[in-house]
């Protein structure tokens, strides 16, 4: 069974990354994992996509959420080019939930930082992706429960180990 997330190490301390000259903190206990967005009609993934981290957030209940400058600048998407699918309101503000899909990239076995080579692997997120205004919420992207439970995804946390296995239900041959 492929695996999404090849035992994820995650910290009890906080530490820091860079991706595209920006400083990232990792705050403790946070599972990353690399995804890029595309056009939800796309069925393959895009050869230039550059994937960027994701935060894991199981109490998310959401396929995902990106703030607009993440979208623009991390993924190369303007969201006007995204068809809307809905909204959703939260924090007393409404969101546009657009069409995307998201193509997570599988880390080497132990590694945050490096990626197998080996294409990515689609996360369908039928309901859409929520695009917020720029401002404090949420700080990175954040892959939500729903976009695992829909997908079905078997995550694993393994806490004594300190690391997160996500794999597919079924062997893709």
């Amino acid at each position: 069974m492929p695996r999404l997330l090849d035992r994820m190490p995650f910290s009890d301390s906080p530490g820091e990354m860079f991706f595209r000259g920006e400083r990232i903190r990792v705050r403790p206990n946070q599972i990353l994992l690399w995804i890029h967005v595309g056009n939800q009609r796309a069925r393959d993934p895009s050869p230039a996509a550059v994937p960027f981290p994701v935060l894991l957030d199981t109490g998310h209940n959401h396929h995902f959420s990106i703030q607009r400058r993440h979208l623009v600048e991390w993924a190369g998407l303007q969201p006007e080019a995204l068809a809307v699918l809905g909204a959703v309101r939260e924090r007393g503000q409404r969101h546009l939930l657009h069409a995307a899909n998201l193509w997570i990239h599988t880390n080497v076995r132990g590694k945050r930082e490096q990626l197998v080579d080996r294409p990515p692997h689609l996360i369908e997120a039928r309901a859409g992706i929520a695009v917020y205004a720029e401002g404090d919420f949420p700080r990175r992207p954040i892959l939500g429960l729903r976009a695992i439970a829909e997908n079905e995804f078997i995550l694993t946390v393994n806490g004594k180990r300190r690391e997160a296995t996500l794999r597919t239900r079924f062997r893709l041959w």
